[in-house]
């Protein structure tokens, strides 16, 4: 009939880049993967009914158990240890965070944008990633919009206040709270 595809469209429909059972395989395989617990937080973060201050505690908690698990699993060094103690999150778990609320469309769009090196015959721009962003929060960056660091280090471990102050940043800007003109580093949309 007329809804008939032709193999090139079953092709195209099946997968990115291949199709037929190799694709089907691979999708089975998707459905099976274990999924991080911080992912899964940050995912379902978007849909409770709760305020700003809340969520960011939550996915900060989240970060603490799955850094607590590590240090655990993996006999890390003794200063993870230290970490635990303090209530600290390492960076590297903080770059994830960013990018599971990027890959779940929490952030705003505009903090997304990060300029590359060409320059020539005009700037260009592209998405950066969660660890760039971070980066730019952490450390500030330059340009006509730019920002400075919202952490007294611009790497190491960051404390809770310090992840709000990352999530509330021009880099980073998680659902929309750097345009929130509330005064305090902990000020939030919620009424």
């Amino acid at each position: 009939g007329d809804f008939a595809k032709s193999d090139e469209e079953e092709k195209n429909f099946d997968g990115v880049g291949g199709g037929g059972e190799d694709s089907t395989k691979q999708g089975s395989k998707i459905m099976e993967t274990e999924l991080p617990l911080s992912f899964l937080l940050a995912t379902l973060s978007l849909a409770l009914h709760g305020t700003v201050a809340d969520r960011i505690r939550v996915l900060y908690d989240a970060m603490l158990l799955s850094s607590s698990n590590e240090v655990t699993n993996d006999k890390m060094d003794p200063n993870d240890e230290q970490l635990k103690k303090n209530k600290l999150v390492p960076g590297k778990e903080v770059c994830q965070m960013i990018q599971h609320l990027q890959n779940t469309c929490q952030l705003v769009p505009d903090s997304q944008i990060v300029e590359t090196d060409s320059k020539i015959p005009y700037q260009t721009f592209r998405v950066g990633t969660g660890a760039e962003l971070t980066e730019r929060a952490r450390k500030g960056y330059g340009g006509k919009e730019g920002g400075e660091g919202v952490t007294t280090a611009g790497e190491g471990p960051v404390s809770l206040e310090e992840f709000h102050a990352i999530l509330k940043s021009r880099a980073v800007c998680a659902w929309g709270e750097c345009y929130v003109k509330k005064a305090g580093a902990m000020a939030t949309s919620d009424k």
